[in-house]
């Protein structure tokens, strides 16, 4: 056989490693080259085409020398673009492993699977209710960025983009107004080069603050979208050799909806005023309504507001007392309870092109939470929550459960007295997942619950927290629930 020659790129990939900056280690440059040799020519070898032999080599390099490592110069030149187009940038990154899943660190060099970008300047980009950023040397200095953020993505690379909103209106109508900030900023980067077939993008809503809603400040903080360069997973055995799988950036997608920052970032004020707590439920008269669930609970403002977030793990606690101590809160101000939540409104991932997402295959659901029913006593009440299913891999939930309270239980009675459906919304932890569920009925007497299972199989709950109403007043109640076997 006629052997093909390399195309010049591939042999400038090869070469890469020994011109790399003097922080680089002969260890790294050694792996680079090793990396970038067995990433060519095991793809010249399968393919015979020397075009994709050069991707071959920029996944080997990519592997070869670390993750990390090439993640560390692209946000140094980005940082450099950015303030010469005087934005303000943040990154994280998204790194993926069996305990875990996908998670958010700052300096991850392992696992990697996205690199996200976050911009901001010292006037909000967008004000408030509007989906366009209409300042003219905001959107020039904007323009100038994203053409060189374009230039720098990786070939195999797909590209998320992800808009917010404060807190202000109704939920529904942030949502919508979210998702046309990231169609806007999408319609902005096909503008600067962008592949319109690689690029997805989506709107929380006010789902995910990165500040207190509570201040003007925090709201302009909070009216923003993120950049998410979703990079190729070797691990990941359904992506094609050039490009990163749909199922990969659902996955990305999913472990932004699933941090358990989004349910803790939204501090409430220092001084607190009666505005500032939740206005308890009313009550519809009815005599043929029961009036308590008989759970003994105490009222919602002597409640531990750490109860529930402790549970999650010592390393998340230590993160949201970073973020604490940088928002200027004090520990005793820490809310992570679903009583001073509303229900998040549902969003969905869309494909810039328009073309159906290559949706991912049904995951394998956590051991103990594979449509399992869990059982407690609350004071004298029995309470039972079920079926309670979440896939292992992005914590969408897979049923949909209802709470079952037995007042007076005394291990006979065969039929509910109330029996509430609920929505889910899941959270990750470390090792732990937050399942928090609202109640869909307006008139029940419950509001919500708190629930911190373990993602190890354990048969027991980490903890369990229902926030209900009684006498006109919030209460909540802390116990355990056991898995029903059987």
């Amino acid at each position: 056989m006629k052997c093909k020659k390399f195309y010049k790129p591939v042999a400038l990939m090869l070469a890469a490693p020994l011109v790399l900056s003097g922080c680089a280690t002969t260890n790294t440059a050694i792996g680079c080259v090793s990396g970038a040799v067995v990433g060519a020519l095991g793809t010249f070898v399968v393919t015979g085409d020397p075009k994709k032999a050069v991707i071959g080599a920029g996944v080997g390099f990519i592997a070869g020398c670390g993750v990390g490592y090439y993640l560390d110069k692209r946000e140094e030149e980005l940082a450099k673009l950015a303030e010469e187009s005087s934005l303000k940038p943040e990154f994280e990154r998204i790194s993926n492993n069996e305990v875990n899943g996908a998670s958010f660190s700052g300096d991850a060099t392992k696992n990697v699977i996205a690199s996200q970008l976050s911009l901001s300047t010292e006037k909000p980009m967008f004000d408030s209710g509007k989906d366009q950023i209409t300042d003219p040397e905001q959107l020039a200095n904007l323009r100038k960025f994203l053409k060189g953020y374009v230039k720098s993505l990786d070939k195999a690379s797909k590209l998320y983009v992800v808009g917010h909103t404060d807190s202000s209106g109704p939920a529904a109508f942030n949502q919508r107004l979210s998702e046309k900030r990231a169609k806007f900023i999408a319609d902005e980067l096909v503008k600067a080069g962008a592949n319109r077939d690689r690029l997805f993008f989506e709107g929380v809503g006010e789902s995910q603050p990165v500040a207190s809603n509570l201040t003007n400040e925090g709201k302009s903080k909070n009216r923003r979208f993120e950049l998410v360069d979703v990079l190729m997973d070797a691990k990941d055995e359904s992506a094609q050799a050039n490009t990163v799988s749909d199922e990969q950036v659902i996955q990305v997608a999913s472990a932004k909806k699933t941090r358990i920052e989004n349910v803790t970032n939204d501090l409430p004020v220092t001084n607190k005023t009666e505005k500032s707590l939740p206005k308890p439920i009313v009550t519809v008269s009815n005599n043929r309504r029961p009036t308590s669930l008989g759970l003994q609970g105490v009222k919602l403002e002597e409640f531990d507001k750490n109860y529930v977030m402790t549970a999650l793990g010592e390393k998340k606690e230590e993160q949201f007392m970073t973020f604490f101590t940088a928002a200027n809160a004090s520990e005793s101000d820490f809310m992570g309870s679903c009583a001073y939540a509303a229900p998040v409104v549902q969003s969905s991932l869309k494909p810039y092109n328009g073309k159906p997402i290559q949706k991912a295959k049904v995951a394998d659901s956590i051991n103990n939470l594979y449509g399992t029913a869990w059982y407690g006593m609350a004071g004298t009440t029995a309470i039972t929550l079920g079926p309670i299913g979440i896939e292992k891999n992005n914590l969408n939930p897979t049923h949909k459960p209802y709470f079952s309270f037995y007042k007076q239980y005394d291990g006979s009675a065969t039929k509910a007295d109330l029996k509430y459906p609920v929505s889910v919304e899941t959270y990750r932890g470390n090792g732990t997942v937050l399942v928090r569920m609202f109640a869909q009925d307006d008139n029940a007497l419950m509001r919500c619950s708190d629930v911190v299972f373990s993602t190890d199989g354990s048969t027991q709950t980490q903890a369990t927290a229902v926030i209900y109403q009684e006498n006109n007043e919030l209460m909540a109640k802390a116990f355990n629930m056991n898995l029903v076997k059987g």
